[in-house]
């Protein structure tokens, strides 16, 4: 009895400190948002683009005939820049979208095989079971809620796929469809 006693004691002791320096979940997630915020905070913000107004091109040329076509030169080719930039901006945008639709494919083949593990039908023996017809009922309802969810797991692997071609019709690189 006094070993017990004892041996209880010193095992008190020795897990009394251990809890005390142990963080607090809350603690260790307002870490890791403090330590994402700060990286979100030192990449830098994409550079402004420039405009052309007639300020920036009108005070160093006059409107001569001879000089109008060089002032169109400008416009055509911020136009060309607008060109270049749109297409970077749509291969993000492609990125994003691509990867959101993986993103719900993922999650609805977690969520398919959560329910087929759960789907148990029971013998229907009545003298065991009472409620046995309801409760595979029930399971066959599961079966028909995985099998919605298939078919939308298609459906969503299809609009994947095509957001794939376009990504290699508009010429983009691998890292954008892969």
């Amino acid at each position: 009895m006094n070993c017990r006693v004892f041996c209880a004691a010193v095992l008190a002791l020795l897990t009394a400190p251990i809890a005390g320096h142990a963080q607090s979940l809350g603690e260790i997630a307002r870490q890791q948002k403090d330590s994402k915020s700060q990286k979100s905070n030192t990449q830098p913000a994409s550079p402004p683009k420039k405009v052309y107004t007639d300020e920036n091109i009108g005070k160093s040329e006059s409107t001569d005939a001879g000089k109008a076509p060089a002032a169109g030169k400008p416009a055509t080719n911020s136009a060309t820049e607008k060109e270049k930039n749109q297409p970077a901006a749509s291969a993000d945008q492609l990125r994003a979208n691509i990867q959101k639709k993986k993103d719900l494919i993922v999650a609805l083949q977690q969520r398919i095989d959560k329910l087929q593990a759960s789907v148990n039908f029971v013998q229907n023996n009545r003298n065991i079971y009472t409620n046995a017809p309801e409760y595979n009922e029930h399971q066959h309802q599961k079966e028909l809620a995985v099998e919605r969810l298939k078919a939308e797991l298609e459906q969503q692997k299809a609009e994947l796929s095509d957001l794939q071609d376009q990504a290699r019709d508009q010429g983009f690189g691998n890292s954008v469809y892969q």
